[in-house]
């Protein structure tokens, strides 16, 4: 496996080169785009209501951005469309994901039980079947508690609800250590934190998974396990925004969670100590809110709600689904799996995940969308650079060349 990079940084003062390369280019990807426009607010956090016309960006200048803007020229729409899925292997036979790494998809990640010793070793033949040398992000749900994927391979760890009532030094030195057991096993991203807050009598808390009913108590244990698995070289995501806490099952059905007023206050608030601190995922979960995503429509698949998320995570930080194999987004909205990542990513999310079955009719799925124009080609290329800046912090992806 690449070495990873040995510096990491998310303050605008010290961005690399390629990091402002990025920017640039989704701007312009935006521009080129022919619907979705980010959203313009008269004060940070209000929702936007109306569109504002795209502001193109300069064309490319110097050698490392016109070598970023013809990166994905030679792309074919399936090998794009693939970069944007985010399939699942058994813990129990992570071989499996061979045959989805040859496909050149986006990510892995690792569910149920059942994980063996072997798992470092499977797992790096599974990065070495990737092409072209753009290798999967490998995940896990190590939340710690009842979700956690690799207790028995590393050691377990207590639940979330545990740790929120540690020191956030003890929470991030944890963090760290665990995060570097998971790096000698190939994993390179964790679906954790869980940002959301615990609200008794609800499915979250009823699982022990949310560190404190008190937000800024979830932000500052949020922000500790981003940094310390940062230290590690993994990459944290913050999830299940915009907070999944008042909300039931949504493996089950649709679920419902306060109004956008009564989120900005409270449920947002981890989350958005989880930008400052420079979270580089935020997973978007299957909900709805008044004000935010329509009546009829979860977070996950609305357009007006990625766009206000984007507005408030910034421009770097990549967006992944929660599973859209569950009932919130096939059974109550009436879609099936490949229809609903087509409509995820063209609402906003750069990574569609999935926890059933093979990635091909997804992937099938997402290349016809790109080919149509319904997921236009400049929106899919922005969705890919920001996936491919993270690979490459963390040795999945060759960089620039100058």
């Amino acid at each position: 496996m690449p070495a990873p990079v040995p510096v990491w940084c998310y303050c605008d003062a010290m961005m690399s080169a390629a990091r402002r390369t990025l920017t640039g280019l989704l701007l312009t990807g935006v521009a080129l785009a022919s619907f979705g426009a980010l959203g313009c607010a008269s004060e940070r956090g209000a929702l936007a209501t109306e569109p504002v016309a795209p502001v193109a960006s300069p064309a490319p200048t110097s050698s490392g951005e016109r070598a970023a803007a013809s990166e994905l020229a030679g792309w074919s729409d399936r090998r794009l469309a693939a970069q944007l899925v985010f399939c699942s292997v058994p813990a129990a036979n992570p071989l499996a994901g061979r045959r989805f790494a040859k496909m050149g998809v986006g990510g892995i990640v690792i569910l149920g039980g059942g994980a063996r010793g072997s798992i470092g070793r499977d797992l790096a033949a599974v990065l070495r079947a990737a092409p072209h040398g753009v290798k999967p992000f490998i995940a896990g749900d190590e939340e710690g508690g009842q979700v956690q994927r690799l207790r028995y391979v590393i050691y377990p760890l207590p639940s979330a609800r545990v740790q929120g009532g540690w020191s956030t030094w003890k929470t991030r030195t944890t963090a760290e250590e665990y995060g570097a057991r998971l790096r000698r096993l190939h994993l390179s991203v964790v679906f954790g934190p869980v940002a959301d807050l615990d609200v008794p009598g609800r499915y979250m808390s009823s699982l022990d998974r949310c560190f404190s009913r008190n937000p800024k108590v979830v932000g500052s244990h949020v922000v500790a396990w981003v940094k310390g698995l940062r230290a590690a070289r993994v990459l944290a995501t913050a999830k299940h925004w915009p907070g999944h806490g008042w909300a039931t099952d949504t493996h089950t059905d649709a679920a419902r969670v306060p109004s956008l007023s009564v989120l900005r206050r409270e449920d947002m608030v981890p989350f958005e100590q989880a930008f400052a601190a420079g979270v580089p995922l935020v997973m978007v979960g299957h909900l709805r809110s008044k004000g935010l995503t329509g009546d009829e429509t979860p977070a996950s698949l609305s357009r007006r709600a990625l766009n206000y998320l984007r507005e408030r995570a910034g421009e770097e930080t990549v967006i992944v689904t929660d599973s859209l194999s569950m009932a919130a987004t096939t059974k109550a909205v009436g879609l099936k799996l490949p229809a609903a990542a087509v409509r995820a990513l063209r609402a906003g999310a750069d990574l569609a995940l999935f926890a059933s079955g093979g990635p091909k009719p997804v992937i099938d799925a997402v290349t016809a969308a790109i080919r149509s124009g319904r997921i236009p080609r400049a929106k899919a290329e922005a969705k890919a650079l920001r996936i491919l800046e993270l690979k490459r912090e963390v040795g999945l992806a060759p960089s620039y060349e100058p």
